[in-house]
């Protein structure tokens, strides 16, 4: 008898037919298919024009407002994802993700031609190119491109994971082309350096992750984080099987700490931060502007559909493995937040001194992505509604935060410097952009009357309402907060009470309009934070899991897995 005869489901499965999505399996994720077909059309396009980089970028704006657009429809404001649902989740999260993510690359493709030679006059850029290297390099536009958007799709699949293997091949996709893109500047030794340090690292915590996720699947014995139903029959999810095995074996903590390795790579969580600084100082700044958010953001993203789903199946009772995620990932969120603050006070740089800001500010994000784990318990669903609600109005408002100081210090770096000392006289020397720069860091800070303050209101408001010792992560934040005024302020005393005597910058009109839009929307989110708020919560909502909660296991019973 043949293997095949003897495994009547695999017989059965050779009998059906090819598998052909439908429209109502692919209107989640058409979005994603956009990006697709834009990665295609950015390599085809080269070969009809002489104009690359110019062709290649308006084709690449033009299909990310195309993904940002197909989002709205994809969203029917409820659960689904067809076919596709045991792998990729199409649920609030995920529709809210993909337009904060989609927007911001706008914004970082919009800043990439704003901080090119193009947007100079005749000779005022040329230290500057040849500085980063790509003066001799002037085709390498369709590449960066087609590197964007493979990085894009991989974080915007990042957000939907719900399998496993599915969130490793997403991870990956989003780290490889993030790779290249920091050490695109081939002939400048920092960007070689910083490039070199990102894949060590890189490789070490992948190396880590995918460790952790085989111990899961070994331990779990399904790939699927969420629950689901195969012909009536119940089968358990990942997130089930560690609430019911929580007295078992330790290599579920071990798989769990693995995983969390991993993720706090992408998002730059300390001991796992080091190779943030040196990249964002050697990578060019439109590279540098998109690790800061989109990177981070997907990587909060995914530990918060991580957490949530093992939350959810133990009813978010305190089990072995849920109190050791959640202490960890406060700790690691306290530790992220002040090592951040604290190294930025001797920072010369502005993109190092930004670098060390966005871990602060990830470590802000961290501890309310801890608290969904097990606290909502007090507070009923809701409480885990709250916390995904926070986490996505600060993504939104931060967005615009580091879109606007970094494009800033783009403009001055291309006619001056990087370094804080360029940027002194900068209110003389060009107004409009020390306003923009002084309103961003007063947001990054979280002062009224800007977004920020709300953004930080709302998370430390969050972990309030758990009570408890997450009244302990808030007075981290609240002190935190004020230890980050020194190195913002420093920046705006530079601008305004120091002058070296420096000319003029020379009008940028793209970037000063962008930088000028992103200030605007940081007041105009303040005034009109309620509909901002609105929008979150309407798209806090994670995928359930389809089983209720099991009730408490008793300790060293046998755990039964369920397979399909």
């Amino acid at each position: 008898m043949t293997d095949r005869a003897r495994s009547p489901k695999l017989a059965r499965l050779m009998q059906l037919p090819p598998y052909i999505p439908a429209w109502t399996d692919l209107r989640p994720f058409v979005a994603d298919v956009v990006l697709i077909a834009t990665a295609v059309a950015v390599l085809i396009v080269p070969f009809f024009t002489r104009k690359a980089n110019s062709a290649t970028g308006v084709v690449t704006l033009a299909g990310l407002v195309a993904a940002l657009v197909a989002v709205g429809p994809a969203d029917g404001g409820s659960v689904g994802g067809g076919r596709f649902a045991p792998m990729l989740a199409a649920d609030g999260v995920a529709f809210a993700w993909k337009c904060i993510l989609l927007l911001f690359v706008i914004g970082v493709v919009v800043l990439w031609f704003a901080s090119s030679r193009a947007d100079l006059p005749a000779g005022d850029g040329a230290d500057a190119g040849a500085e980063d290297g790509r003066s001799d390099r002037p085709d390498d536009g369709p590449e960066f491109f087609l590197l964007l958007i493979c990085a894009t799709l991989g974080m915007s699949l990042m957000g939907s994971a719900a399998n496993l293997l599915m969130l490793f091949i997403a991870v990956e996709l989003a780290s490889l082309p993030s790779y290249v893109l920091a050490g695109f500047r081939k002939n400048n030794r920092t960007s070689a350096e910083a490039a070199l340090k990102y894949v060590l690292f890189g490789a070490a915590a992948s190396g880590v992750m995918v460790w952790g996720l085989s111990l899961l699947y070994g331990v779990c014995g399904t790939l699927n984080l969420y629950s689901s139903a195969d012909h009536g029959t119940h089968v358990a999810g990942v997130a089930e099987q560690v609430f019911r095995q929580s007295h078992a074996s330790p290599l579920l903590l071990i798989g769990l700490l693995a995983l969390v390795v991993g993720l706090a790579f992408k998002i730059s969580a300390v001991p796992f931060h080091l190779w943030c600084p040196d990249v964002f100082e050697g990578a060019a700044v439109e590279v540098t502007t998109f690790l800061s958010v989109a990177s981070k953001g997907a990587g909060l993203v995914l530990l918060l559909r991580v957490a949530v789903a093992l939350g959810e199946a133990a009813g978010f009772a305190p089990t072995t493995p849920n109190v050791m995620l959640a202490w960890v990932l406060g700790l690691m969120g306290v530790l992220t937040c002040t090592v951040g603050n604290t190294a930025a006070y001797v920072q010369t740089n502005l993109k190092r001194l930004l670098a060390y800001s966005s871990i602060a500010h990830a470590g802000y994000m961290l501890c309310v992505v801890a608290m969904v784990v097990v606290a909502p318990r007090s507070m009923g669903v809701a409480g885990g509604t709250a916390a995904s609600a926070a986490l996505l109005f600060y993504l939104a408002v931060y967005l615009f935060m580091n879109l606007g100081a970094f494009t800033v210090v783009a403009i001055v770096g291309r006619q001056s410097g990087e370094t804080l000392e360029h940027f002194s006289g900068l209110g003389r020397r060009s107004p409009v952009l020390a306003m923009c720069m002084t309103l961003c860091c007063f947001s990054l800070i979280g002062l009224p009357p800007l977004a920020g303050f709300t953004a930080k209101f709302n998370l430390m408001a969050t972990l309030g309402s758990a009570g408890g010792w997450w009244w302990g992560l808030v007075a981290a934040i609240a002190v935190n907060t004020l230890l980050s005024l020194y190195y913002y302020v420093r920046v705006i005393r530079t601008m305004y009470l120091e002058d070296a005597g420096k000319p003029r910058l020379t009008r940028s009109p793209l970037g000063t309009g962008l930088a000028m839009a992103s200030a605007a929307m940081l007041l105009a989110l303040f005034v009109g934070s309620n509909v901002l708020t609105r929008w979150t919560s309407g798209h806090a909502v994670l995928r359930p899991s389809v089983s209720a909660p099991m009730p408490m296991p008793v300790p060293g019973a046998v755990a039964v897995v369920e397979s399909p």
